[in-house]
């Protein structure tokens, strides 16, 4: 269980005084990169995408116009999640998870939930389309945090509410189906309700029970099973199946420790599927090469970190394990998109957080970064 870094007690002006400055460091590291991370996926979404929206949409910019419209309001909400004192998001969490679960249900109403790809993960209002498990995955961490700032996951008894809304939004995304912001969403829950103090029994019981249904996930399913092959021997199947990992590879490996430069990927023309969404760290790695992967992962780090430290210096229990929460929502679904690129893990559709296309990710990842930053503010 987390221990607050700064006692209650720091009445002095000269120990307040280092507090502050400390709170104050610690902001900014989540804003600084989170501003930087979202300018750098627009470039790299034009770089990415410019010649795949001429051909559809005869506008090269097509994707920076839509994910500006996601940068642009993110700036503003912001702000307005930024002066919500977290008193007012521990009071509303349990009404923000039952919203999310009514939106994650609302994909599935005929003509309001939206498919693409085989998969129905959008509501399309006419004027605007988002996916609601972007919202609930926050929504959750925000709820989790509530329930065990109260009542710490050590007894069974008090792991039965928070489990059964772990399952409840777990489930709705499943059935969309969403595999992997279903495993971002249980990875993330679990390392939370380990912070909370889970009982030391209970951590093998998740993990044999992970062990049990991983399996039955992928096998319940065919295309998972052939994501499965594919990940095991791409080249097996390197028109099908195996496609999209492969020409991940080809990316990665032309851009050799500097790459080939910023707009010369040669991948983006037609080769990498997603390449302005899921695999733009494929782009990346093939125009900045090495390095400029350990640049990007490096911005993320110094977020992650900042995280973390906000988390440890918070007394308030529901601020720390809220902090806690919702870092390590952008680490997991950092990592996960990046093991998926590299081939680390099963091909699967995951953003890269703040950089990937999408309006509604954007969106909803800045609001947490101001989340983040106002639950490491002083009162």
């Amino acid at each position: 269980m987390f221990r607050p870094v700064f006692a209650d007690a720091c009445s002095e002006p000269n120990v307040t005084m280092s507090v502050a400055r400390t709170a104050k460091r610690l902001r900014l590291m989540v804003l600084i990169p989170t501003l930087i991370l979202s300018a750098f996926g627009m470039l790299m979404i034009y770089s990415a995408s410019s010649y795949s929206a001429e051909l559809d949409y005869g506008d090269s910019l097509f994707y920076v116009k839509k994910q500006l419209l996601g940068f642009l309001p993110g700036l503003v909400a912001m702000y307005g999640i930024y002066k919500i004192k977290p008193e007012f998001l521990k009071k509303i969490s349990p009404a923000a998870l039952v919203i999310s679960l009514a939106l994650l249900a609302a994909v599935f109403i005929p003509g309001l939930g939206q498919t693409s790809y085989g998969a129905t993960r959008w509501i399309n209002l006419g004027f605007i389309t988002f996916q609601p498990s972007e919202i609930a995955k926050f929504a959750l961490m925000l709820f989790l945090a509530r329930i065990y700032s109260t009542y710490p996951p050590v007894k069974l008894k008090y792991l039965l509410l928070p489990l059964s809304a772990v399952v409840a939004v777990l489930a709705l995304i499943m059935l969309e189906p969403n595999m992997s912001i279903t495993l971002s969403v249980a990875a993330a829950a679990f390392l939370l309700t380990f912070a909370a103090g889970l009982n030391k029994k209970y951590i093998f019981a998740v993990v044999a029970l992970v062990a049990v249904l991983l399996p039955v996930l992928i096998l319940s399913e065919p295309y998972r099973i052939r994501r499965m092959l594919a990940f095991l021997d791409p080249w097996a199947n390197p028109r099908a199946e195996g496609y999209q990992l492969i020409q991940s590879y080809y990316a990665l490996g032309s851009g050799g420790f500097f790459g080939v430069g910023l707009f010369n990927s040669r991948q983006k023309y037609l080769f990498l599927p997603f390449a302005e969404s899921d695999f733009i760290f494929s782009v990346i790695g093939e125009e900045l090469g090495v390095i400029g992967c350990i640049a990007v992962l490096a911005v993320y780090a110094v977020m992650i970190f900042a995280g973390i430290k906000i988390a440890l210096a918070n007394t308030d229990a529901f601020r720390r394990l809220a902090a806690f929460g919702i870092t390590a929502v952008i680490a997991v679904q950092t990592l996960l998109n990046v093991a998926v690129v590299t081939g680390a893990v099963p091909p699967t559709g995951v953003p890269l957080p703040y950089v990937s296309a999408g309006g509604t990710s954007l969106i909803v990842f800045m609001c947490a970064s101001a989340a983040l930053m106002r639950l490491g503010k002083p009162d």
